[in-house]
């Protein structure tokens, strides 16, 4: 089982803004003789005279508390549908693993709390993390990747591109003249109101966040598809280098298999969204008939490819085992939910034999230093 860290704090750069611009933004709203109107309430402006940021810029990417129940709770959820993983631990039976950061840390122990209590998960057994490791983190160590992918889609991708399309700018416009300001708010403004509403969502699943009440169904489509676009061609489709160089990770589920031990009998590993992209890629999952591009905005609305829903917080890949009558079947889930992969398009159990067979390539194939470019 993949499993991305339980919803955390912001990065540093977002945590700056929010303490920094939101405020001045409040204060725009909050002392605007053109407001209330006809799209922001009373009700509105009294949120966000309530409205204070709690962040601390020492917080940055931490697990929230809300990731720490997320992670609890899938446990228990998923030793219910696997009752097999008995609640008793010993590190022959299972193993863990989590990456080079506190948020896989946290999100690893309170994982293990939910299976076998906090007592007993403070003795479980954890390998020391890697910076870079091969498996986990298998892009921080592709050098082709970083420089021809990453970096370009970072300073001149689709994301970009969209960012100067009628679509996006009448976004920023559109906010403004609801708002009653004229053109207060830039490109960034609004990111950030989007990133604000997207974290106090995930915070506070109970009440809804005052940004939210800023921006419309349409400007939520179109701000979300951006962000669609980035993940896109950073950690999904748009390269094939992206996704095939996710075979370390493919090939190290399938060697597990194919072993004739049954120990262990869970493994599971506490990592990031790059992680999970490259590897629904890998597989051929969520992929669109288009290519998403920073043209065809309106074409892509039913688009597969929605990180929203394929990659928000807590997001988990599983691969279960059956020996089903000496055939080896494999069941995969996203999201705690049956998905069927492109080697087995109409049954739910995979022959792990048929499953080899179809990603051949990725296995035999997986020569990660050379598909890299590394030195």
């Amino acid at each position: 089982m993949i499993v991305r860290h339980g919803t955390r704090q912001p990065s540093l750069k977002n945590i700056v803004a929010m303490k920094e611009r939101l405020p001045q933004i409040k204060k725009l709203l909050i002392n605007n003789s053109n407001l209330p109107n006809e799209y922001v309430r009373a009700t509105d402006l009294e949120s966000f005279h309530k409205w204070e940021s709690q962040l601390k810029l020492e917080d940055e990417h931490k697990l929230a508390h809300e990731g720490e129940e997320e992670m609890l709770l899938l446990a228990e959820r998923m030793q219910s549908r696997f009752p097999v993983l008995d609640n008793v631990y010993s590190n022959s039976s299972f193993q863990f693993k989590y990456t080079y950061s506190q948020r896989t840390k946290e999100s690893a122990y309170n994982f293990v709390s939910g299976l076998f209590g906090r007592a007993t998960a403070k003795d479980v057994w954890f390998p020391e993390p890697s910076e870079k490791d091969p498996i986990l983190r298998f892009y921080k160590s592709c050098t082709k990747w970083k420089y021809n992918v990453k970096d370009k889609v970072k300073y001149s991708g689709e994301h970009k591109k969209f960012e100067n399309s009628s679509e996006f700018i009448k976004v920023v416009e559109n906010v403004n003249h609801r708002l009653g300001l004229k053109d207060e708010l830039k490109t960034d403004d609004v990111s950030l109101i989007y990133v604000t509403c997207g974290f106090e969502t995930a915070w506070k699943t109970q009440t809804e966040s005052p940004w939210c009440l800023l921006l419309t169904e349409e400007n939520l489509k179109v701000l979300e598809y951006r962000e669609d676009l980035k993940y896109y061609w950073q950690d999904g489709y748009g390269y094939e280098l992206t996704y095939k160089q996710a075979c370390p990770m493919f090939g190290n589920m399938i060697n597990m298999f194919q072993k004739n031990s049954s120990l262990p009998r869970s493994v599971v590993y506490f990592t990031h969204s790059g992680t999970l992209l490259k590897m629904l890629a890998h597989l051929g999952l969520y992929k669109d008939e288009q290519v998403l591009t920073s043209e065809n905005f309106r074409a892509m609305d039913n688009r597969q490819w929605r990180t929203s829903q394929i990659d928000a917080f807590g997001t988990n890949l599983a691969f279960v085992l059956y020996d089903c009558r000496q055939e080896k079947m494999v069941l995969t889930l996203h999201q705690e939910h049956i998905v069927r992969l492109p080697s087995c398009p109409d049954s739910d159990l995979c022959e792990l034999k048929t499953l080899v067979e179809y990603y051949s390539e990725s296995i035999n194939s997986c020569d990660f230093n050379h598909i890299c470019e590394n030195s």
